[in-house]
């Protein structure tokens, strides 16, 4: 038996899916961790085990035995071999469905996965494992993997690298910078700000505005209402973009201002 599903695409296409098994009765199993990765390592054959059902015993009587060569794949050792199935009633309508690629040898076969639906769950199942010795040691083994620290001090004859340590790294220095950038300035009388002034262009006959703004610590539209007072601006080469006091206010020789513009 067959069902048609229309798809998304509104084309009128339509995948088939195989409802043959829809009758059948499944059960939902939850199997612990290290039985899953176990089950991801069987071979081509596809047999993980055996279910073991006894007969005139109840449900909860059933044991799953792991297959021989699957119990030596576990990462924390040898796996037990027996685990009981805890079964209860599923009381939600759910089924199951399979995709199978399709199959390359076969091209008059459709390009899309086989889809077949494989029967209703009827019973959820929770496979546990049986009180052993194995399964005790099993677990030992994961404790002390789980206690072991991931990092360890090891004493070595090598000759390692040393650094030198630093006081004032890159890093430090920026944020350093950027907060002092950042603080609010507060505006000075002018004449105290008229008087830092002075006293920097008597060292230096040009300076930038961020230079004037870093030794006055001043607002820069205050600072900026002061220097056109006091300051030229040059537009041209070779000091553009560079204040210098105005020749009234300016103290040193002619020799010292013909030296500096060279």
């Amino acid at each position: 038996m067959t069902s048609n599903t229309p798809t998304n695409g509104g084309s009128g296409s339509s995948t088939k899916v195989d409802c043959t098994r829809a009758n059948q009765n499944v059960w939902l199993v939850k199997v612990p961790k290290y039985m899953a990765e176990v089950w991801s390592k069987a071979d081509g054959s596809g047999i993980v085990g055996s279910l073991r059902i006894p007969m005139n015993s109840g449900p909860n009587n059933v044991s799953f035995h792991l297959a021989q060569h699957l119990t030596k794949l576990g990462e924390s050792g040898d796996i037990p071999e027996k685990h009981k199935f805890v079964m209860s009633d599923f009381r939600q309508t759910m089924g199951v469905f399979s995709e199978t690629p399709p199959d390359e040898d076969e091209p008059s076969e459709s390009t899309r996965d086989k889809i077949a639906f494989e029967g209703t769950i009827s019973k959820r199942i929770d496979c546990r494992p049986i009180q052993s010795t194995a399964y005790m040691s099993m677990k030992m083994t994961d404790i002390k993997k789980a206690l072991k620290p991931k990092r360890t001090t090891v004493f070595t004859d090598e000759k390692v690298s040393s650094f030198r340590p630093v006081n004032d790294h890159s890093s430090m220095n920026e944020q350093a910078e950027k907060k002092r950038s950042t603080e609010k300035r507060v505006r000075s009388e002018r004449d105290e700000v008229l008087e830092t002034i002075f006293s920097a262009f008597e060292k230096h006959q040009y300076y930038t505005l961020k230079d004037l703004i870093g030794i006055t610590r001043q607002p820069v539209t205050h600072l900026k209402s002061i220097l056109r007072d006091v300051c030229n601006y040059n537009l041209k080469n070779p000091h553009k973009n560079t204040y210098e006091l105005k020749p009234e206010y300016r103290h040193y020789n002619k020799s010292d201002d013909t030296s500096e513009s060279s």
